[in-house]
């Protein structure tokens, strides 16, 4: 069975009653879905991200106001020195793209006539599980030009797929793949906290992660067997009301991965390196993207908001996603 949690908008407030919104327009509600445009309410709560669109409300987008964050922490790998960043608004996906949304680009595209192809090309989702069963099945099959999803996994984060194709998803979605400065202050929020929900460390009630990792004579011991539905664990919100960024799936940035990114002078809305560069992990050497987040089989370390993961940007894995922004006017 699938759990899906629904995450219930607070109730409307009159932005008028604040001194925070003085001087803001009435509140605009074009599309008629109850949720006010996020130009016009002073309760990013409340923000309609994309007043035009029914189908987009504070249930599926979350806004992040502009302004300042703190980025990076002191004593941790690849991601000093810490810095202040400022970001113009934005809104995120309040959870990571699912199995039965990433469905819904594989069949347009198969329409189009690119079959788990973008437009250049390019494999969308990596399907040597449809061919060679292991441990971890595909959740998606296809049969004449036809796709379909496992119900299990429905509602879990879509996973096996490139950077690359969190770009091309969330183009095809009119958005775009976060910065890793955007998935960050999403995640941690303004106050440097190291978890989306505050100073408290990891446990199974909030996040999908390892509580032991395997080595020599020791068995792992996980959270979960492999990832859960998004909903499903809902104390594991950031403080925009973003959810499940720690743990689960980790999640693509659109930033090529440097080990020296914060040296950078550039704090304003930064996009990382122009291009990879080879890194070399101490067990190979790779051009590497980023993952931030954690997955279900990583370790609790990995699950902070700040922690940055080089990954292999010809690779995917059973324990990468990714989630959408919305840039703002």
């Amino acid at each position: 069975m699938i759990l899906a949690l629904l995450f219930a908008c607070p109730a409307a407030t009159n932005p008028t009653d604040s001194a925070d919104t003085a001087g803001l327009p009435a509140e605009i509600d074009a599309d008629g879905d109850g949720a006010p445009a996020w130009t016009g309410t002073g309760n990013p709560a409340l923000a309609d991200c994309d007043d035009g669109d029914p189908g987009v409300n504070p249930e599926t987008e979350v806004l992040v106001p502009a302004g300042a964050f703190v980025e990076g922490e002191p004593g941790s790998d690849w991601a000093e020195p810490q810095r202040t960043v400022e970001l113009s608004a934005y809104c995120v996906d309040r959870t990571e793209v699912t199995h039965a949304e990433f469905l819904r680009y594989l069949e347009d595209q198969e329409g189009r006539g690119y079959s788990n192809t973008d437009d250049e090309g390019r494999e969308l989702y990596s399907i040597e599980d449809l061919v060679s069963p292991d441990e971890y099945p595909s959740a998606f099959t296809v049969e004449a030009g036809v796709w379909s999803v496992d119900p299990e996994y429905a509602d879990r984060p879509v996973t096996e797929v490139w950077e690359y194709s969190g770009e091309d998803y969330c183009a095809w979605a009119g958005k775009r793949l976060p910065t890793e400065a955007e998935w960050e202050k999403a995640a941690r929020g303004t106050d440097a906290a190291p978890w989306p929900w505050g100073e408290e460390t990891p446990d199974c009630d909030r996040a999908a992660f390892a509580l032991v990792l395997p080595s020599p004579g020791v068995e792992a011991k996980l959270c979960y067997d492999l990832t859960v539905p998004v909903y499903s664990l809902p104390e594991n919100v950031s403080p925009y009301g973003a959810i499940g960024m720690a743990g689960n799936a980790g999640e693509w940035v659109s930033d090529w991965f440097s080990p020296t990114a914060y040296d950078d002078p550039d704090l304003t809305d930064p996009t990382g390196p122009p291009a990879g560069e080879p890194f070399d992990d101490g067990v190979g050497t790779y051009v590497a993207r980023i993952s931030r987040g954690g997955n279900w089989a990583q370790s609790a370390d990995r699950l902070s908001t700040f922690a940055r993961v080089p990954e292999p940007e010809g690779g995917t894995s059973n324990g990468i996603g990714f989630r959408c922004v919305r840039p703002l006017p």
